[in-house]
């Protein structure tokens, strides 16, 4: 018995080394972060900042791939099978974390197949228009609602995604029937707002503003608590007569579950220093992101709240993308 506990305890303690040893050089060849949409979003956008900055902290090229597909969940379904050693990385985002029960028959379960260790960041979606509608505030836009149940028409970037919860989070609490299009992609969806297609849309603000300065949509309302330098002018939803509306996209960074706790802490602090180094406070306030980070625990507690109350929006307003 002695010798057996001797060896066991020996198998343990050369199991612990290498892998510490393992991910103290770790990594040492390069990363791939998966953005599960189209190239030209506000998740790739953010992906291509965070990659660039992570490379020149590890010393390691970070390679962003675009999979995109069911509202993100081709690509996060791709990163939860992949090997757990820290070199498969998901842009995950608030559909794929927390509002999947849209999608009842997922082959995956994103809340254990996927470990989420940073927040990079949150900002506001921007209520639009398209040019041609009346609407100019956001009574206008519900007065119209009211006025023609149904017949007005929202675009989003995909069933789940964070420009359809925004607009279902407005519908739940101010009672409006406005019908959902979903798109594969924002810019499907934005060529069809410009185009009179749909008359109003819930979109990043990053991903909106350039049409927005360029007079192609009117806003008329941000999503946030506050408002934005980028567009001084422009309400919140909360001050326009809907004090209990607030709504923030939120982006992370996931690996597989079964990662390493060592290199999941080494990312997540790696990932914290990319998201509030100074060097990028100008680009984030340019795009009206509020960079988050955290630890790991501040992370997992956040995304657990996020699930609870997405789930229960999904449940209440019956929403089933299938």
């Amino acid at each position: 018995m002695k010798h057996l506990l001797k060896f066991f305890g020996f198998a343990f303690f050369f199991t612990w080394l290498t892998t510490s040893a393992w991910a103290d050089s770790y990594p040492s060849k390069p990363i791939r972060l998966v953005v599960p949409f189209v190239a030209g979003g506000s998740a790739d956008l953010l992906a291509r900042i965070v990659g660039q900055r992570l490379a020149e902290k590890v010393g390691q090229p970070v390679v962003v791939e675009n999979r995109a597909g069911a509202s993100g969940h081709i690509g996060a379904e791709a990163v939860a099978r992949s090997r757990p050693d820290g070199y498969t990385l998901l842009l995950g985002t608030s559909g794929v974390h927390a509002a999947y029960s849209i999608f009842p028959n997922l082959r995956y379960d994103p809340s254990t197949a996927l470990t989420p260790i940073s927040i990079i960041g949150e900002f506001p979606n921007v209520l639009v228009v398209n040019t041609a509608v009346t609407a100019k505030s956001v009574n206008d836009v519900i007065s119209l609602a009211r006025a023609r149940p149904g017949g007005l028409f929202f675009g989003s970037a995909g069933n789940g995604s964070s420009t359809h919860l925004a607009a279902e989070l407005f519908k739940s609490i101010t009672k409006v029937d406005i019908r959902h299009i979903a798109y594969k992609g924002s810019g499907a969806a934005l060529t069809d707002l410009i185009g009179n297609q749909t008359q109003l849309m819930f979109e990043n603000l990053p991903t909106v503003l350039p049409f927005i300065q360029s007079g192609q949509l009117r806003p008329i309302a941000l999503t946030s608590k506050q408002r934005f330098d980028s567009l001084p002018g422009v309400p919140t939803v909360a001050e326009s007569g809907v004090p209990d509306y607030q709504f923030g996209a939120w982006f992370t960074i996931a690996v597989p579950a079964g990662t390493p706790p060592e290199v999941a802490a080494k990312l997540n602090r790696d990932i914290d220093a990319v998201v509030n180094d100074r060097g990028l406070a100008a680009k984030w306030k340019e795009l009206g992101v509020r960079p988050v980070g955290g630890s790991l625990s501040d992370v997992a507690a956040f995304v657990a709240s996020e699930r609870s109350k997405w789930s229960g929006l999904v449940a209440s307003a019956h929403l089933n993308a299938e």
